[in-house]
């Protein structure tokens, strides 16, 4: 499961287990439904590269540092520790969009992608009132974890979907994609057609007023771009292709990002600042 932070991603996280997917042990996730141990594994990777959640460390390359091998095997541990002989599991953590590539090994022989996307304007509606983060760093934050989703997704079979599909036609949406993944020879134990699998529209607490549309003010022209291309993309897609070439995020939305992982790696250890590079 990938998708930005405040998408969706819980949402369809639960309605895929009430449809017979392994979530993990119920001691073991939060309620976003994100696994402590993968989870802490993401962000001891994102850390050790100097970023944090809303501030990824900087670049297309970060991941190749020889330094993070040493993540491998917690992620194998981890991932066992997790699922264990699961037939069908959901793994959901925003941060995967930033750091899949060294979890792919540890995936089974073709692991299936499913992204979730929401419209930026409520992604930064929800982050202003849990975070107290401004649009212009939501909205570089949003674009930095789709476009990654997206250029570390490519090639697999993946499912993308709507937010505000998946609210206002849950049936439709969840029935769409189990068939999908039926497709992709993962076959979910519970009738989609008949199961709740609590996709309700009082959910959404932030709606954009045109949710076909990317308007706003603070917004870079790559990120109306990524919205655009998002939309496009909607179903399913035996061998993901990604834009080409991927919108270039902004000098600017990069450097507000980096300062967002100083300020917070400096408030977590504040006499031995962790350097951003």
């Amino acid at each position: 499961m990938l998708g930005m932070h405040r998408s969706g991603t819980s949402a369809i996280a639960r309605a895929l287990g009430r449809l017979g997917a392994e979530t993990g042990a119920p001691d073991q996730l939060g309620h976003l439904v994100e696994h402590r141990g993968l989870r802490t594994v993401n962000r001891q990777l994102i850390s050790r590269a100097g970023g944090t959640w809303d501030g990824p460390p900087p670049g297309a390359h970060w991941l190749d540092d020889p330094h993070l091998e040493r993540f491998d095997a917690r992620a194998a541990e981890a991932m066992r520790a997790a699922f264990e002989d699961a037939d069908v599991v959901v793994w959901k953590d925003p941060r995967t969009c930033l750091t899949l590539p060294r979890w792919l090994p540890h995936l089974g022989d073709r692991p299936v992608a499913v992204i979730i996307h929401r419209h930026p304007v409520e992604v930064a509606a929800s982050l202003e009132v849990r975070n107290r983060m401004g649009a212009s760093l939501s909205f570089a934050v949003w674009e930095r974890y789709n476009a990654e989703a997206l250029r570390h997704a490519a090639g697999l079979p993946t499912f993308v979907v709507e937010y505000s599909q998946t609210v206002n036609e849950p049936r439709e949406s969840i029935v769409a994609l189990a068939e999908a993944l039926a497709t992709w020879g993962v076959t979910l134990p519970n009738d989609p057609r008949t199961t709740d699998v609590g996709l309700v529209a009082t959910e959404r607490h932030h709606q954009a007023d045109l949710v076909d549309r990317f308007d706003h003010p603070d917004a870079t022209p790559s990120q109306l771009a990524l919205f655009e291309h998002l939309r496009r993309l909607g179903g399913a897609h035996d061998l993901l292709i990604p834009p080409t070439p991927a919108p270039e995020p902004s000098q600017a939305s990069v450097d507000l990002m980096r300062r967002a992982a100083r300020r917070r790696l400096e408030r977590r250890t504040p006499s031995r600042p962790h350097p951003v590079r």
